[in-house]
């Protein structure tokens, strides 16, 4: 038998869950029902009541009753993290703002326990009935304005929260599934309770909190051993008098553009930004984006891109998880309350910026946070990618190295900056090797790409698979050789070998494939088609996983099949914000362990063979298949179950069939039915295909084969070809 934390073999007669002293552990109290975590917990007994305690370990929840439970502890920890955020963004005082967010951190971690627990993943969105919910469990009838408040209105949602659960525990089936789950959460909310009595007491002491304790980063001290500044950096050296932003008519040199980073620094500190408060940048692409930006960092604060078509519910539990100080937006029109309080309009931003004087750059240590990408969710779960000030020291030398831009280049990139991919290999790696930076505010289309290169004279192009594809079946591509388009790079999704051949043969220059995420930046893993596969990038430490050890403990040089790498650099994040459910996944030891599978060639590079798990990219966002099928087959009544794969179209880019099955005795569910439900979803999510059948192939332990799907789709979209023609 082998040891599930370590992977050892555990001598014999050992129990299975005495793992190692490195384990984290689930006990289970048979008096209080408290779940508890620690290694040597049986033997002291239940930490709250000294009960005896079992070994803990739920798996996924089997039944309605149990995820209605888990629904409801969801709901309740939703609502106090939006009370608490908004109370964040509505509070004068600095140590109350501070306080609560603190209580919002730990509702975030509260929810994040339960889902790791049974491993659920409700993708909470958070919208404004949540508020009034934790009014509810709070019995709030009035504004919250000093802390003594506060702490009655949170220790009250605990505790109601508490009886809500002893009761509903009360009603259920005796010695149910659901009636132990219920006596749990109410466990959990009576600690959660104590907890804040102990903040409470400190606070009134005026001791400093244990709660997120040590999460802010403390000053530093100018001259300190080793500082730096992430936006400093960016802008030294090469010559102030080259053009460094290009957008539309208007550019700006590098000595200007440093120059106005400083008086935005500045502005942002008069405004009230320290050492890691949290700005959103929510404009179009354009000169403005760059300078308030990089302004954010210059001023010692934390930067954050979003989106400005950002849909509603994402930017809701964006605006709830993140508690910005400030948002830099053309209007607050599309910014809830009490948020739009927090919105910086671009023209008053324009106008107080000209009569800025310029500041000095703050020190930061390399490790504190400077910058966080979202990595692109689904259902408006985004999770925020947290970057340190030690990026920028080698941001540019994929760029440099192995892509070999210098600064004659003149960059552009037809992705927008909020994501992780032009932001760093456009506007990061250009600045830092002194090239010049093509912008443009309005949405990629393939003529527009074509019309922005023409007219601005880019020579290196950014792009995606599908504006590659539409370039080339619009008759555009051909335009760019003529332009002087010396070097085309993609990424954000697997580009088609079928696209990259028709792309050599017309314009006979290759498309450069590359590998990145959100959580590096950079791309990792370049392929300039010349054979040797995927090539791990200068400064970047690439290798296979073994899932039987430590990320620090890599496996052979081959493997026998595609499995997960462990990737080391410079530019790997700090981890999620408020996500140790994923955290712990994707993060270990320092190194970043993303889903994606790969394998070695015989060239000595690697290649891509697909993901892990449910999640694929379309259109260069990533789509969770799981949750696409549940979200389908619970809003389109008639379904009984579905299930979706992510194949290749004629041109071979991703995109999603979806085939379901109906309710017995249900209303006649046809496709086109169906895609009237489909069509609501982000075109991204849109399955392309609908394929009803009679039921979805399944193991003879009831999982899903998705290969069969697979298989089953290329034979109908062979008899549909057929039965056209």
């Amino acid at each position: 038998m082998l040891c599930p934390k370590c992977h050892r073999p555990l001598d014999e007669g050992v129990e299975s869950y005495i793992c190692c002293a490195g384990a984290t552990l689930r006990w289970h109290c048979r008096s209080c029902a408290k779940v508890s975590e620690g290694f040597a917990f049986p033997f002291g007994g239940c930490p709250v009541c000294g009960g005896e305690l079992e070994p803990f370990d739920p798996g996924p929840l089997g039944d309605a009753a149990g995820m209605n439970a888990v629904r409801k502890a969801f709901e309740i920890e939703l609502g106090g993290q939006a009370f608490y955020h908004r109370a964040v963004a509505s509070a004068s005082d600095p140590a109350l703002r501070e306080l609560f967010a603190r209580f919002a951190a730990m509702e975030r971690e509260h929810m994040d326990t339960l889902a790791d627990r049974y491993h659920v993943d409700l993708a909470p969105v958070f919208d404004a009935p949540a508020v009034e919910r934790a009014f509810f469990f709070a019995g709030v009838d009035h504004y919250v304005g000093d802390a003594e408040d506060l702490f009655r209105v949170a220790i009250d949602m605990e505790e109601r929260a508490a009886s809500f659960f002893e009761a509903t525990a009360a009603s259920a089936a005796s010695e149910s599934a659901a009636q132990r789950l219920y006596r749990e959460l109410a466990a959990e909310e009576r600690e959660h309770a104590a907890l804040l009595r102990t903040e409470q007491a400190r606070w009134r002491e005026g001791k400093s909190g244990l709660l997120g304790a040590g999460d802010e980063p403390s000053p530093v001290a100018t001259g300190a051993a080793e500082t730096m500044n992430a936006a400093q950096l960016l802008l030294a050296d090469h010559d102030d008098a080259c053009v460094a932003l290009v957008c539309g008519t208007e550019e700006i040199s590098r000595g200007e553009l440093r120059e106005a980073v400083a008086h935005a620094g500045a502005k942002w500190r008069v405004r009230g930004v320290r050492r890691g408060d949290r700005v959103a940048i929510k404009l179009p692409d354009g000169i403005d984006w760059v300078i308030a930006y990089l302004g954010v960092i210059w001023a010692g604060g934390v930067v954050v891109g979003v989106n400005p078509r950002v849909p509603a519910n994402e930017w809701l539990a964006i605006l709830d998880a993140a508690g910005f100080l400030f948002i830099l937006a053309e209007a607050a029109d599309d910014t809830p309350a009490p948020w739009r309080r927090q919105v910086v309009s671009l023209d008053d931003w324009r106008r107080e910026l000209a009569h800025a004087e310029p500041s000095h750059a703050e020190p930061m240590r390399p490790e504190d946070p400077v910058l966080w990408v979202h990595s692109s969710g689904t259902s408006g779960h985004p999770k925020a990618v947290m970057h340190p000030q030690r990026i920028m020291r080698e941001i540019e030398r994929v760029g440099r190295e192995r892509l070999g831009l210098t600064a004659g280049d003149r960059i552009y990139a037809s992705s927008k900056l909020f994501f992780a991919y032009p932001l760093a290999n456009c506007i990061f790696t250009g600045l830092k090797v002194g090239a010049t930076i093509i912008l443009d505010p309005q949405w990629p289309t393939a003529q527009g790409v074509v019309a922005t290169i023409m007219a601005r004279r880019a020579n290196v192009l950014f792009s995606v698979p599908s504006l590659y594809r539409n370039l080339l079946k619009e008759g555009l591509a051909g335009q760019l050789a003529q332009c002087g388009v010396r070097l085309y790079v993609s990424a954000g999704e697997a580009l088609p070998a079928t696209l990259r051949d028709e792309w050599k043969r017309q314009l006979g220059r290759t498309i450069v494939n590359g590998f990145g995420a959100s959580e590096t930046l950079v791309l990792v893993l370049v392929d300039s088609d010349d054979g040797h596969g995927l090539r791990v990038s200068p400064g970047i430490d690439v290798a296979a996983l073994n899932e039987r050890a430590s990320a620090s403990q890599p496996a052979a040089a081959v493997p026998e099949g595609p499995g997960r790498i462990v990737i080391r650099g410079s530019t790997v994040a700090l981890g999620y914000w408020n996500r140790p459910d994923v955290q712990a996944e994707h993060f270990r030891d320092g190194a970043f362990v993303p889903s994606d599978l790969f394998e070695r060639v015989e060239a000595g590079g690697w290649r891509f063979a697909g993901r892990d798990d449910s999640l694929v990219k379309v259109y260069g966002r990533w789509v969770d298949l799981v949750e696409l099928e549940q979200h389908i087959a619970v809003t389109c009544p008639g379904i009984a179950e579905a299930a979706a794969v992510a194949v290749p179209d004629a041109d071979g880019v991703d995109a999603v069939a979806l085939f379901f099955v109906a309710q017995p005795g249900a209303p006649v569910l046809d496709s086109a039915t169906l895609r009237e439900h489909a069509d609501r979803l982000p075109h991204y999510q849109r399955p392309r295909w609908l394929h009803p059948v009679e039921a979805l192939p399944r193991t003879p332990t009831g999982k899903l084969v998705r290969r069969r799907l697979r298989d089953l789709h290329a034979t109908l979209a062979v008899e549909a070809a057929t039965h056209d023609a």
